[in-house]
């Protein structure tokens, strides 16, 4: 696997790097834009490791722009102890977010959390496509089409919507969703996986404000909505028909 560490602290990338190389790992190093613009689309890691106070850039930005040239795997790296960073940077498309400072088996742990939750879906053949009303979810190109418009997902909200088609009008609690995303058992974290499912909202629903197809079931998790072109409800299972369903 390649990885692609960055930050503007010489120090931390030099230790980190030798050390994930002891690991297996072939790693790569970015200290400034220039360097990571260069690494990025010439070696094309399979997932960059970068701070989010990488100097002279947005790097959140950066990160979007770099991806529509190669689509890597990207963990954000932050000193910071604001819950909102975290949100702002998952919303943003990051899979994933460790806090300054960390354990090396922390940051061991989201490696090998975020590639084997993304090495199912680029393994699946193009033949991977779920079809629920409108969506269509492309598991395979990590994208989804609503009513003819296509967009983009990140690995991470590819999985995510993958399993919400895949079991269309019935609920998939919190627990379900980290198990089956995030590769590790546990309760759920619910505040990441709100995170997700807002980005994911952005993308298909007409109204994100007001959705009509990914609900949320207060105190258990989230479904999918089946309906037909008029916009009602296909006939659900048991879970979907007896459990209170919001849209928040």
């Amino acid at each position: 696997m390649k990885l692609l560490v960055v930050d503007s602290d010489r120090d931390l990338v030099e230790m980190l790097t030798s050390w994930l190389k002891t690991l297996g790992y072939d790693v790569r190093r970015a200290y400034t834009v220039e360097r990571v613009r260069n690494e990025w689309i010439e070696q094309r890691p399979d997932l960059v490791i970068m701070d989010i106070m990488l100097k002279d850039a947005d790097t959140l930005t950066l990160c979007q722009d770099l991806r529509r040239q190669h689509d890597a795997l990207v963990v954000i790296m932050n000193d910071g102890r604001d819950v909102q960073d975290e949100v702002r940077c998952l919303e943003a498309g990051a899979d994933d977010y460790l806090r300054k400072p960390f354990f090396p088996s922390q940051l061991l742990a989201r490696i090998r959390a975020v590639s084997r939750r993304a090495r199912p879906t680029l393994e699946r053949r193009p033949s991977s496509i779920l079809t629920v009303g409108p969506i269509c979810v492309d598991a395979l190109h990590n994208e989804v089409t609503f009513e003819g418009k296509t967009a983009r997902l990140t690995p991470t909200e590819s999985k995510l919507l993958h399993l919400l088609a895949i079991n269309a009008n019935d609920v998939c609690t919190t627990e379900q969703i980290v198990t089956h995303v995030w590769g590790y058992d546990g309760e759920g974290d619910a505040g990441l996986i709100k995170a997700h499912i807002r980005h994911l909202r952005q993308k298909i629903e007409p109204n994100p404000g007001k959705p009509a197809y990914i609900l949320t079931v207060p105190g258990v998790g989230y479904t999918l909505i089946r309906r037909n072109e008029e916009g009602e409800v296909r006939e659900g299972r048991e879970a979907t028909r007896s459990l209170r369903i919001v849209s928040v």
